[in-house]
Protein backbone atom coordinates (compact mmCIF):
# COMPACT_ATOMS: atom_id res chain seq x y z
CA UNK A 1 0.00 0.00 0.00
CA UNK A 2 1.15 3.70 -0.69
CA UNK A 3 0.44 5.98 2.24
CA UNK A 4 -1.36 9.29 0.64
CA UNK A 5 -1.32 8.18 -2.75
CA UNK A 6 -4.38 8.17 -5.22
CA UNK A 7 -2.01 7.23 -8.66
CA UNK A 8 -3.05 3.24 -7.70
CA UNK A 9 -6.69 3.57 -7.27
CA UNK A 10 -6.54 5.85 -10.56
CA UNK A 11 -3.99 3.87 -12.85
CA UNK A 12 -6.64 0.61 -11.80
CA UNK A 13 -9.81 2.71 -12.80
CA UNK A 14 -7.54 3.25 -16.17
CA UNK A 15 -6.90 -0.51 -16.21
CA UNK A 16 -10.87 -1.46 -15.71
CA UNK A 17 -11.60 1.22 -18.57
CA UNK A 18 -9.31 -0.31 -21.20
CA UNK A 19 -11.14 -3.82 -20.35
CA UNK A 20 -14.20 -1.99 -20.63
CA UNK A 21 -13.44 -0.81 -24.15
CA UNK A 22 -12.40 -4.15 -25.57
CA UNK A 23 -15.73 -5.67 -24.49
CA UNK A 24 -17.22 -3.22 -26.05
CA UNK A 25 -15.61 -3.41 -29.41
CA UNK A 26 -16.66 -6.84 -29.09
CA UNK A 27 -20.10 -6.92 -28.15
CA UNK A 28 -21.44 -3.46 -30.01
CA UNK A 29 -22.97 -5.61 -32.85
CA UNK A 30 -25.03 -7.75 -30.58
CA UNK A 31 -26.38 -4.67 -29.26
CA UNK A 32 -26.63 -2.97 -32.75
CA UNK A 33 -24.53 0.03 -32.12
CA UNK A 34 -22.14 1.42 -34.55
CA UNK A 35 -18.54 1.05 -33.36
CA UNK A 36 -18.22 5.06 -33.59
CA UNK A 37 -20.69 5.75 -31.45
CA UNK A 38 -20.15 2.38 -28.85
CA UNK A 39 -16.42 3.56 -28.43
CA UNK A 40 -17.67 7.30 -27.91
CA UNK A 41 -20.35 5.87 -25.07
CA UNK A 42 -17.34 4.03 -23.93
CA UNK A 43 -15.53 7.28 -23.07
CA UNK A 44 -18.60 9.14 -21.99
CA UNK A 45 -18.76 6.20 -19.60
CA UNK A 46 -15.20 6.79 -17.93
CA UNK A 47 -15.60 10.40 -17.86
CA UNK A 48 -19.35 9.47 -15.91
CA UNK A 49 -17.57 7.22 -13.36
CA UNK A 50 -14.66 9.78 -12.65
CA UNK A 51 -17.20 12.62 -11.75
CA UNK A 52 -19.99 10.36 -10.09
CA UNK A 53 -17.19 9.21 -7.85
CA UNK A 54 -16.13 13.18 -7.54
CA UNK A 55 -19.51 14.04 -6.58
CA UNK A 56 -20.26 11.16 -4.27
CA UNK A 57 -16.94 11.75 -2.20
CA UNK A 58 -18.41 15.36 -1.75
CA UNK A 59 -21.37 14.09 -0.58
CA UNK A 60 -20.32 11.54 2.00
CA UNK A 61 -17.54 14.08 3.05
CA UNK A 62 -20.35 16.49 4.32
CA UNK A 63 -21.95 13.64 5.75
CA UNK A 64 -19.05 12.56 7.69
CA UNK A 65 -18.47 16.23 8.80
CA UNK A 66 -21.61 15.94 10.83
CA UNK A 67 -20.54 13.41 13.28
CA UNK A 68 -16.57 15.73 12.91
CA UNK A 69 -15.33 12.90 10.83
CA UNK A 70 -13.23 13.32 7.88
CA UNK A 71 -14.34 12.01 4.24
CA UNK A 72 -13.15 11.31 0.84
CA UNK A 73 -12.02 13.22 -2.12
CA UNK A 74 -13.27 10.25 -4.24
CA UNK A 75 -16.13 7.14 -3.64
CA UNK A 76 -16.42 4.68 -6.53
CA UNK A 77 -19.98 4.14 -5.21
CA UNK A 78 -21.02 7.37 -6.94
CA UNK A 79 -19.64 5.91 -10.46
CA UNK A 80 -22.24 3.08 -10.02
CA UNK A 81 -25.00 5.52 -8.35
CA UNK A 82 -24.50 8.51 -11.35
CA UNK A 83 -22.91 6.51 -14.38
CA UNK A 84 -26.33 5.21 -15.70
CA UNK A 85 -28.37 8.99 -15.09
CA UNK A 86 -25.35 10.01 -17.64
CA UNK A 87 -25.21 7.22 -20.19
CA UNK A 88 -28.89 7.18 -20.55
CA UNK A 89 -29.02 11.19 -21.46
CA UNK A 90 -25.94 10.41 -23.61
CA UNK A 91 -27.82 7.38 -25.41
CA UNK A 92 -30.77 9.31 -25.74
CA UNK A 93 -28.70 12.55 -27.47
CA UNK A 94 -27.44 10.57 -29.56
CA UNK A 95 -30.71 8.75 -30.53
CA UNK A 96 -29.44 5.16 -29.52
CA UNK A 97 -31.77 2.70 -27.59
CA UNK A 98 -30.82 3.57 -24.03
CA UNK A 99 -31.72 -0.04 -22.67
CA UNK A 100 -29.18 -1.50 -25.15
CA UNK A 101 -26.53 0.74 -23.97
CA UNK A 102 -27.03 0.03 -20.50
CA UNK A 103 -26.49 -3.37 -21.42
CA UNK A 104 -24.05 -3.50 -22.98
CA UNK A 105 -21.90 -0.67 -20.48
CA UNK A 106 -22.82 -2.92 -17.20
CA UNK A 107 -20.31 -5.78 -17.53
CA UNK A 108 -17.55 -2.84 -18.45
CA UNK A 109 -18.91 -0.59 -15.60
CA UNK A 110 -18.49 -2.92 -12.95
CA UNK A 111 -15.38 -4.32 -13.85
CA UNK A 112 -14.33 -0.75 -13.45
CA UNK A 113 -15.49 -0.50 -10.03
CA UNK A 114 -13.75 -4.18 -9.30
CA UNK A 115 -10.30 -2.56 -10.99
CA UNK A 116 -11.03 0.58 -8.39
CA UNK A 117 -11.80 -1.18 -5.25
CA UNK A 118 -8.34 -3.30 -5.51
CA UNK A 119 -6.68 0.32 -6.18
CA UNK A 120 -8.39 1.45 -2.62
CA UNK A 121 -6.51 -1.59 -1.34
CA UNK A 122 -2.91 -0.81 -3.25
CA UNK A 123 -3.60 3.13 -1.64
CA UNK A 124 -4.88 1.84 1.70
CA UNK A 125 -7.98 3.81 1.83
CA UNK A 126 -11.17 2.03 3.05
CA UNK A 127 -9.68 -0.05 5.65
CA UNK A 128 -11.20 -3.05 7.33
CA UNK A 129 -11.09 -3.19 10.81
CA UNK A 130 -8.13 -2.97 13.29
CA UNK A 131 -7.35 -7.04 14.44
CA UNK A 132 -4.44 -9.18 15.22
CA UNK A 133 -3.71 -10.53 11.19
CA UNK A 134 -4.38 -8.69 8.21
CA UNK A 135 -2.08 -6.15 6.61
CA UNK A 136 -0.88 -2.98 7.94
CA UNK A 137 -2.09 -0.26 7.10
CA UNK A 138 -0.04 3.31 7.27
CA UNK A 139 -2.13 5.72 7.66
CA UNK A 140 -4.11 3.80 10.57
CA UNK A 141 -0.74 2.57 12.06
CA UNK A 142 -2.53 -0.92 12.53
CA UNK A 143 -2.89 -4.21 11.32
CA UNK A 144 -6.35 -3.69 9.68
CA UNK A 145 -8.88 -6.63 8.18
CA UNK A 146 -8.39 -6.76 4.25
CA UNK A 147 -12.25 -6.24 4.07
CA UNK A 148 -10.48 -4.09 -0.10
CA UNK A 149 -9.27 -7.93 -1.24
CA UNK A 150 -12.27 -9.67 -0.08
CA UNK A 151 -14.79 -7.44 -1.46
CA UNK A 152 -12.65 -7.26 -4.50
CA UNK A 153 -12.98 -10.96 -4.79
CA UNK A 154 -16.80 -10.69 -4.17
CA UNK A 155 -16.68 -8.00 -7.43
CA UNK A 156 -15.26 -10.47 -9.59
CA UNK A 157 -18.05 -12.85 -8.91
CA UNK A 158 -20.81 -10.32 -9.84
CA UNK A 159 -18.68 -9.01 -12.76
CA UNK A 160 -19.04 -12.88 -13.82
CA UNK A 161 -22.47 -12.71 -13.01
CA UNK A 162 -23.08 -9.18 -14.94
CA UNK A 163 -21.05 -11.40 -18.41
CA UNK A 164 -23.57 -14.24 -17.79
CA UNK A 165 -26.63 -12.34 -17.48
CA UNK A 166 -26.00 -10.10 -20.40
CA UNK A 167 -24.87 -12.56 -23.02
CA UNK A 168 -26.76 -16.08 -21.86
CA UNK A 169 -30.02 -15.16 -19.78
CA UNK A 170 -32.74 -14.48 -22.86
CA UNK A 171 -34.18 -11.30 -21.07
CA UNK A 172 -30.58 -9.98 -21.41
CA UNK A 173 -31.72 -6.88 -23.83
CA UNK A 174 -34.58 -5.93 -22.08
CA UNK A 175 -32.55 -3.37 -20.12
CA UNK A 176 -32.57 -5.09 -16.72
CA UNK A 177 -28.30 -5.94 -17.06
CA UNK A 178 -27.55 -3.32 -14.78
CA UNK A 179 -30.58 -2.74 -12.34
CA UNK A 180 -30.34 -6.84 -11.80
CA UNK A 181 -26.63 -6.27 -11.14
CA UNK A 182 -26.70 -3.35 -8.67
CA UNK A 183 -28.93 -5.32 -6.59
CA UNK A 184 -26.28 -8.42 -6.55
CA UNK A 185 -23.40 -5.73 -5.75
CA UNK A 186 -25.20 -4.02 -3.23
CA UNK A 187 -26.34 -6.84 -1.11
CA UNK A 188 -22.41 -8.04 -1.29
CA UNK A 189 -21.26 -4.34 -0.09
CA UNK A 190 -23.91 -4.21 2.55
CA UNK A 191 -22.54 -7.09 4.21
CA UNK A 192 -18.81 -5.95 3.80
CA UNK A 193 -19.55 -2.78 5.34
CA UNK A 194 -19.94 -4.60 8.75
CA UNK A 195 -15.73 -5.49 8.57
CA UNK A 196 -14.99 -1.52 7.43
CA UNK A 197 -13.05 0.55 9.65
CA UNK A 198 -14.92 3.29 11.26
CA UNK A 199 -13.07 6.02 13.66
CA UNK A 200 -16.43 5.97 16.15
CA UNK A 201 -19.59 4.52 16.49
CA UNK A 202 -21.53 8.01 15.44
CA UNK A 203 -20.14 7.20 11.87
CA UNK A 204 -20.58 3.59 11.86
CA UNK A 205 -24.56 3.90 12.75
CA UNK A 206 -24.74 7.36 11.08
CA UNK A 207 -28.08 7.08 9.55
CA UNK A 208 -31.08 4.83 10.76
CA UNK A 209 -28.27 2.84 12.66
CA UNK A 210 -26.00 2.42 9.13
CA UNK A 211 -22.89 2.78 7.42
CA UNK A 212 -23.26 5.75 4.71
CA UNK A 213 -22.62 3.21 2.27
CA UNK A 214 -25.02 0.54 4.03
CA UNK A 215 -27.81 3.27 3.58
CA UNK A 216 -27.02 3.95 0.08
CA UNK A 217 -27.19 0.25 -1.05
CA UNK A 218 -31.01 0.12 -0.11
CA UNK A 219 -31.65 3.16 -1.86
CA UNK A 220 -29.66 1.41 -5.22
CA UNK A 221 -31.64 -1.44 -4.20
CA UNK A 222 -34.94 -0.04 -4.18
CA UNK A 223 -34.31 2.01 -7.45
CA UNK A 224 -32.96 -0.72 -9.10
CA UNK A 225 -36.03 -2.75 -8.02
CA UNK A 226 -38.47 0.11 -9.26
CA UNK A 227 -36.00 0.38 -12.60
CA UNK A 228 -36.83 -3.43 -13.38
CA UNK A 229 -40.90 -3.28 -12.73
CA UNK A 230 -40.99 -0.45 -15.18
CA UNK A 231 -39.00 -1.41 -17.94
CA UNK A 232 -41.55 -4.02 -18.80
CA UNK A 233 -44.44 -1.92 -17.88
CA UNK A 234 -45.63 1.56 -17.65
CA UNK A 235 -44.07 4.78 -19.18
CA UNK A 236 -40.28 3.69 -19.29
CA UNK A 237 -42.38 0.66 -21.78
CA UNK A 238 -44.17 2.98 -23.62
CA UNK A 239 -41.41 5.95 -24.20
CA UNK A 240 -38.56 3.19 -25.37
CA UNK A 241 -41.71 1.91 -27.78
CA UNK A 242 -42.35 5.41 -28.88
CA UNK A 243 -38.55 5.92 -29.95
CA UNK A 244 -38.32 2.58 -31.83
CA UNK A 245 -41.21 3.63 -33.90
CA UNK A 246 -40.01 7.00 -34.52
CA UNK A 247 -36.34 5.65 -35.50
CA UNK A 248 -38.15 3.04 -37.78
CA UNK A 249 -40.07 5.75 -39.68
CA UNK A 250 -37.32 7.95 -40.48
CA UNK A 251 -34.83 4.93 -41.50
CA UNK A 252 -37.66 4.24 -43.65
CA UNK A 253 -38.02 8.06 -44.73
CA UNK A 254 -34.22 7.94 -45.40
CA UNK A 255 -34.66 4.63 -47.72
CA UNK A 256 -37.19 6.46 -49.10
CA UNK A 257 -35.30 9.30 -50.33
CA UNK A 258 -32.25 7.48 -51.15
CA UNK A 259 -34.33 5.43 -54.21
CA UNK A 260 -35.94 8.99 -55.43
CA UNK A 261 -32.55 10.21 -55.88
CA UNK A 262 -31.03 7.38 -57.25
CA UNK A 263 -34.13 7.37 -59.56
CA UNK A 264 -33.57 10.53 -60.68
CA UNK A 265 -29.94 10.55 -61.57
CA UNK A 266 -30.46 6.92 -63.43
CA UNK A 267 -33.54 9.28 -64.69
CA UNK A 268 -30.70 11.93 -66.60
CA UNK A 269 -28.31 9.36 -67.20
CA UNK A 270 -30.79 7.62 -69.95
CA UNK A 271 -31.82 11.44 -71.18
Amino acid sequence: MFKGSEYAYYAMYLVGFIIMMLINLKSHERYEIEKKKAVTLTLITYVAGVTGALIMGRIYTAVMATVGETGTRVAIYGALIFTPVFMIAAAIAMKQPWRKVIDMLAPGIFIILTCAKFGCFMDGCCPGIKCDFGVFNPDLQATVFPSQLFETATMLVVVAFCLWYAFKFKGAESGTVYPVTAIFYSITRFCWEFLRYYPSEEARHIIFGLTFWQFCCLITIAVSVAWIVTSKTGWLAKKEAELTEKRRLAEKERVRKRKAEKNIVHHKKRK
